[in-house]
């Protein structure tokens, strides 16, 4: 991994803040992207103080400026991009018959719309490299759970826009990679 640019979205905890740090103990430049400025500026501090290549960008995967933002700067930093691990996500517990349909929208814009916004545009940089798309799903992204009817539904959809990115790129070199954790 030494030297590899890493873009991992939801980055500032959880998941995310665990996978920068391993990739990061592996010499890889971490660029890490969250919602939460203030997390996010900590783990920038606590990796770079410890002697690691780390690069925080604010970022609102929901929004897909703030994803062409995200890649337009690594580039600018790096000049290349080796891995993206769509991470940022979040979830809810509610029946359908009870739920609003804005909590599924919400769902929807960042889980899935988030993974599609940052692959787009990194893509065609991470196709230079040979390298690795990967997508943080879950369990309810292979089986409904009850009262997760917006959660599974956005996690469904990245299982269906990852597998389906494999095959159209499969003799291309890239690497994709969906874990249900």
């Amino acid at each position: 991994m030494k030297d590899k640019v890493v873009i991992i979205t939801g980055a500032a905890s959880g998941i995310g803040l665990a996978v920068a740090k391993e990739f990061a103990c592996q010499g890889a430049k971490i660029v890490l992207a969250d919602l939460n400025q203030e997390s996010l500026s900590e783990t920038e501090k606590e990796l770079s103080e410890s002697g690691f290549d780390a690069f925080a960008i604010k970022t609102d995967v929901s929004r897909e400026e703030d994803c062409k933002n995200l890649v337009d700067k690594t580039i600018k930093k790096y000049g290349k991009i080796n891995i993206l691990i769509n991470n940022a996500g979040i979830s809810m517990r509610a029946l359908f018959t009870e739920l609003d349909l804005k909590v599924i929208r919400k769902l929807m814009d960042v889980n899935f719309w988030g993974t599609v916004y940052c692959t787009k545009y990194a893509l065609p940089y991470i196709l230079e490299q040979k390298g690795s798309v990967a997508g943080v799903t879950s369990i309810a992204g292979i089986h409904g759970l009850p009262g997760r009817t917006g959660y599974s539904a956005s996690k469904f959809a990245i299982t269906g826009f990852l597998e389906t990115i494999r095959i159209e790129n499969m003799k291309k070199g890239l690497h994709v990679l969906i874990f249900a954790p």
